[in-house]
């Protein structure tokens, strides 16, 4: 078993990586869509983190990580099925 110690500061270190490449994705020149995109896959991969190792939700039960997990396919449909409108101005 490894230390828990080394296993949070490994952690800290990937969190801070992710976020430093965040903040790095609004220099490219892409597209705004690209950027979204990016920047929701640096998301999603930072609270899995998150949840994996300062939540301890990998000690937890099969049918809780499910229930855990099951929203996170979900919000990033959504996500792209919105990213639909970026190019429009809606006017109110």
């Amino acid at each position: 078993m490894e230390n828990h110690k080394s296993l949070y500061i490994k952690n800290a270190i990937w969190l801070a990586i992710l976020t430093f490449l965040e903040i790095e994705v609004s220099y490219l020149s892409i597209s705004r869509t690209g950027q979204i995109v990016l920047l929701m896959a640096f998301a999603v991969t930072k609270m899995l983190l998150v949840a994996w190792i300062y939540m301890h939700v990998r000690y937890e039960t099969k049918a809780l990580k499910w229930v855990i997990f099951i929203p996170i396919p979900a919000g990033i449909l959504f996500t792209v099925a919105l990213m639909y409108d970026i190019p429009f101005r809606w006017v109110v």
